[in-house]
């Protein structure tokens, strides 16, 4: 008893001290794992070359069309890509359009919103595209059927075959032949024009007169003195001359 009483004198202490609790800051959160496909950062012409559209991936990159795509992108985009067979086969047409040609026609490859495979395969219907800009109607009809889609022109009936990226923004899918507009390949458009028929006025000659300068009064007028009488005093000299030859001749008459 004595000693636990000294214990106690001696470390007082111990038994009159509250607890001391020690409050921790919270663990930081963790970072967010790095977005490798960083909308600000999309290089579609590599996206595009490994879903395996490296032809079509080339002409974009050589173009002013890229910019379209990358104006939009983190708005939402979804590429038509034709396979590298299908863009080789393709790509003597291509090398004969102008420039303004080219740059529609890789524009109509795209559609500028994101549209997984979900809501490509609900959706029925014409479809703008980025070559589209007021008059130039450039688009094209999505149609589905079963869990087919296809896209259709005047032209071709393309089949949208597997996806070759997906993730919001961006939707790639490859196509089995190249989309081509109305405005470019239908038979209105791949119409020779037509020859312009030349005017009397263009080519400087003037319709023939209805009379020949030979029948003109005008110029029988221009023969006399151009009063307008001159058939009459040729007509009277006629007489004349008619009258003194008869007179001459009954003079010769014996009597």
């Amino acid at each position: 008893m004595y000693p636990f009483i000294i214990f106690l004198l001696l470390f007082p202490s111990l038994f009159n001290s509250q607890p001391t609790i020690s409050i921790l800051p919270p663990a930081p959160a963790p970072a967010p794992a790095p977005n490798t496909h960083d909308p600000t950062q999309f290089n579609l012409p590599r996206l595009l070359s490994t879903a395996g559209c490296t032809a079509f991936a080339q002409s974009l990159a050589n173009s002013t069309a890229q910019k379209a795509f990358n104006d939009v992108v983190q708005g939402g985009l979804t590429v038509f890509c034709p396979s590298d067979v299908v863009w080789d086969d393709f790509s003597s047409k291509f090398k004969n359009l102008t420039l303004p040609a080219k740059t529609s026609l890789l524009e109509f490859h795209a559609v500028p919103i994101y549209m997984p495979l979900p809501v490509l395969k609900s959706n029925n219907g014409v479809t703008n595209t980025l070559a589209t800009d007021g008059a130039d109607k450039f688009d094209f009809t999505v149609q589905n059927d079963g869990q087919d889609v296809t896209i259709l022109t005047s032209v071709v009936t393309a089949k949208v075959g597997g996806t070759g990226f997906d993730e919001a923004p961006l939707a790639i899918f490859l196509v089995d032949c190249v989309l081509e507009p109305d405005e470019l390949f239908s038979v209105h458009a791949m119409a020779p024009a037509s020859p312009k028929v030349k005017s009397r006025s263009d080519t400087g000659s003037s319709p023939p007169s209805a009379e020949s300068p030979d029948d003109s009064p005008a110029d029988h007028d221009g023969d006399g003195d151009g009063d307008g009488n001159s058939a009459v005093r040729v007509d009277g000299g006629e007489f004349y001359l008619a009258a003194v030859v008869l007179t001459t001749w009954m003079g010769f008459l014996p009597l």
